[in-house]
């Protein structure tokens, strides 16, 4: 897991565990994570990345505008990036809070 590429709570926290547990999050971050280039590669081809990253409401209003008439489109080929590094951002962040809840 790349440390850099996830917010500066989540690298502080992940360093405050015991390596049994950073695998754990290692483990299921690395299985439930989004692929940057996946998600761009969707976004050009076949737009269905806002329900991929649990955008089901942006996804839907995107698909009933005929995405924006286009233009909608074309702007979420550069959005989609920084959609995917909040998302995995997120999921690790989630991951973390749920393996302290738990007391792992």
């Amino acid at each position: 897991m790349n440390v850099s590429d996830l917010s500066p709570m989540v690298a502080s926290a992940l360093g405050k565990l015991t390596e049994e547990q950073r695998a754990q999050v290692e483990h299921e971050y690395l299985r439930k994570r989004r692929s940057v280039s996946a998600m761009v590669a969707l976004a050009i081809l076949f737009p269905i990345q806002l329900f991929l990253l649990g955008k089901t409401g942006l996804g839907g209003a995107f698909l009933l505008t005929g995405a924006g008439f286009g233009v909608w489109w074309v702007v979420e080929w550069f959005f989609t990036p920084s959609r995917v590094r909040d998302y995995n951002n997120e999921l690790a962040t989630n991951i973390v809070r749920n393996l302290k809840l738990l007391g792992n």
